[in-house]
């Protein structure tokens, strides 16, 4: 009964990290209008580095740990250059397609992670994963082939290619997960990640000043603060306590309030096949979660094969 109450507790915070994550393709959306891609991850990352760090110490002062642990900071250096190339392609997509649209793209890279671990690694894929694919590629040509051409557009490559860099980002981070504090290589990745978008924008022209930031500061509030510092926090203390397969139908539904948001806030609309695609893309998450995510039985976070999800 105690374990049930915990499981529960847990996916409500899961679920409240989808809705986080999901709605975070919106602000993204709307940040596009104001700045760059990658002048807007100079903003966002390094806030969401400091907010993490910040929350940090307390946390480490009460269990007598050192204030940083130096280890982080090559792992950390490592994640967050994937981590800049998937943000700052996802945020080009989100800027040329629709918020609800490119979170169903991006989903792609749950099917993708087991797939890439199979072919880099030889990690054993279940067959649920192959079906996965090929409902994948499904919703694919229903999702981008309702433009007029079977081909996607620039900007549902762009959101693709991100789709990529997210699946690769989860597996860098777990190659170097447990060598060093993961919070602190959380705050690592975000304030590199920050540091190379700062360098790109320079180096494009494309920088942004406060007086942009300002202009969207309440954008910028919710993707450094809650969807970058909230959102993994909240994903970590979730997936502590839920089985994975039950933590995987709900970070999946991330994809779901990206449409919500878009149709909401920003008055986007899709075209019935598109939405049948975003439908057959969400059971394909949700098939390549569970053929892995099932085969364990006691809280997320064991060598199951499960995706954690890596956030707007």
């Amino acid at each position: 009964m105690n374990w049930m109450k915990k499981e529960t507790r847990a996916l409500w915070l899961l679920l409240l990290t989808a809705v986080i994550w999901g709605f975070a393709f919106t602000a993204q959306k709307s940040g596009a209008s104001a700045m760059s891609a990658m002048a807007f991850g100079a903003w966002r990352y390094p806030v969401g580095a400091a907010v993490v760090f910040l929350v940090c110490l307390p946390l480490k002062r009460r269990a007598g740990q050192n204030w940083f642990d130096k280890r982080a900071v090559l792992p950390g250096m490592l994640v967050g250059t994937v981590l800049f190339i998937a943000s700052t392609l996802q945020q080009l997509g989100v800027e040329r397609i629709g918020a609800g649209k490119c979170g169903f793209l991006t989903a792609l890279y749950v099917v993708l992670v087991p797939l890439l671990g199979w072919l880099f690694f030889r990690r054993k894929t279940a067959a649920g994963t192959w079906a996965a694919l090929g409902l994948a590629v499904a919703a694919l040509y229903l999702i981008c082939g309702t433009e007029g051409s079977l081909l996607p557009a620039p900007g549902d490559w762009l959101a693709l290619g991100g789709a990529l860099f997210w699946a690769l980002h989860i597996l860098c981070t777990d190659l170097v997960s447990g060598r060093s504090s993961p919070l602190d290589m959380c705050a690592v990745q975000f304030f590199w990640c920050g540091m190379l978008a700062l360098a790109g924008s320079l180096l494009t022209g494309t920088a942004a000043g406060p007086e942009a930031a300002l202009s969207i500061w309440p954008e910028l509030l919710y993707v450094s603060v809650l969807s970058t510092a909230a959102g993994y926090t909240l994903q970590t203390l979730g997936q502590r306590d839920a089985r994975p397969a039950h933590a995987a139908i709900v970070l999946s539904m991330e994809s779901v309030f990206s449409v919500l948001g878009g149709v909401i806030f920003l008055g986007e609309r899709m075209k019935w096949p598109a939405y049948a695609g975003c439908a057959v893309m969400l059971a394909a998450v949700l098939l390549s979660q569970l053929s892995g995510a099932g085969k364990a039985d006691g809280p997320a976070g064991g060598d199951d094969g499960s995706v954690s999800a890596p956030g707007g």
